[in-house]
């Protein structure tokens, strides 16, 4: 029986974390796969940290350790950063290319952070998600959608676990009509991105 994986998906409140953590939870019950979600909230308002951890296949209990992550989904650069704890040399890291700088604090810059993380030899994918995002729906509303759609296409572990006829499938059960149309586009697109990155 193969192991639970371990999905890590970090950012602020806003970014429709939850809403992506949906999507996975229902692509996973639509192949049958087991599966369990947990929040983290910090500040989760607007702007506050938020940690969702999803794990698929059979297993009690929902936290995902420290350094079991086998993705982690940041969709912003620092959180992704605070978030390395629960990678490891094999984890595959998508960091949407986006600071939201909290006020008053003195912020590491983009640059900065990506060297962080490819200092500590780590599987590091970069994508400007909310620009695919702004370029299909005309806002960052979409992000979350955007990077689940790359995320999946550079991650070979969840191809293994689910097809991405579930993913649209989970997106199906969390969206309607013209919602639901914008943002199967945006997951494509992202996806093909994904694909011409690993095909590299």
């Amino acid at each position: 029986m193969p192991k639970r994986y371990n999905i890590v998906v970090a950012g602020v409140g806003g970014q429709g974390l939850l809403t992506l953590g949906r999507v996975l939870g229902n692509a996973a019950i639509e192949a049958g796969i087991d599966v369990s979600i947990a929040e983290t909230h910090g500040l989760s308002q607007r702007g506050g940290s938020l940690i969702v951890q999803i794990r698929l296949g059979e297993g009690e209990s929902p936290m995902i350790p420290r350094g079991a992550a086998d993705l982690l989904i940041g969709l912003e650069a620092l959180e992704t950063a605070r978030q390395i704890i629960y990678a490891n040399k094999e984890t595959r890291i998508v960091m949407n290319k986006f600071i939201w700088p909290p006020p008053l604090e003195i912020y590491p810059d983009l640059d900065q952070i990506i060297e962080k993380i490819k200092g500590r030899k780590l599987r590091l994918y970069v994508i400007d998600a909310n620009k695919i995002s702004e370029e299909i729906v005309g806002s960052i509303i979409s992000a979350n959608m955007a990077i689940l759609g790359y995320s999946y296409a550079v991650d070979p572990g969840l191809q293994e676990r689910l097809e991405y006829k579930h993913l649209v499938k989970g997106l199906e059960r969390v969206f309607r009509g013209k919602v639901l149309e914008l943002n199967k586009k945006v997951l494509a697109t992202a996806y093909d991105l994904g694909r011409k990155q690993v095909e590299k």
